[in-house]
């Protein structure tokens, strides 16, 4: 499996609703882990949560794009997230990225 961990950028607010992304498949090893690992909500990596998930205009995220997560193909299809511009998107008087 090819990992290819990227940056991208909301491009505007955007609320996951609960429980859209939750795929967890025993034995995969991209959705969870071995039978009984424990459920959508609990699997790491998944945003499978119990309640909606807000993400704000501007704010970064780092998402695998080369074997495209649940995560991924969620925010990429509703059009919200694009690719990360070093230069351009970490500038601000906050320092709150490097």
């Amino acid at each position: 499996m090819a990992v290819n961990m990227q940056r991208f950028v909301f491009t505007q607010n955007y609320t996951l609703p609960a429980g859209t992304v939750a795929t967890v498949v025993a034995g995969e090893p991209a959705t969870g882990g071995a039978a009984g690992f424990g459920n959508s909500a609990t699997a790491a990596g998944q945003a499978g949560a119990l309640w909606p998930t807000s993400y704000l205009a501007g704010t970064a995220i780092v998402l695998d794009s080369g074997t495209p997560s649940a995560l991924y193909t969620a925010l990429n299809g509703a059009g919200v997230i694009r690719a990360y511009v070093q230069g351009t998107d970490d500038k601000g008087g906050a320092a709150l990225a490097n």
